[in-house]
């Protein structure tokens, strides 16, 4: 069975979602905050759910 394909968003948009630098996108990636999946060799995306996940447990504190 194939999976469903994730929503993702690529780095510039996360940046402006989020108010926040590249490096803090790639830093929370390496902190498991965000995950990145490669799309080809040279591009990239975050998942749309783990930026919600994100939001969320930003809320909730």
């Amino acid at each position: 069975m194939n999976e469903p394909t994730p929503k993702l968003y690529r780095i510039p948009a996360v940046m402006a979602q989020l108010s926040v630098s590249r490096a803090t996108i790639y830093r929370m990636v390496a902190d498991g905050k965000l995950r990145l999946v490669k799309i080809g060799a040279r591009s990239s995306g975050i998942t749309a759910e783990s930026i919600e996940k994100l939001l969320n447990a930003t809320h909730s504190n």
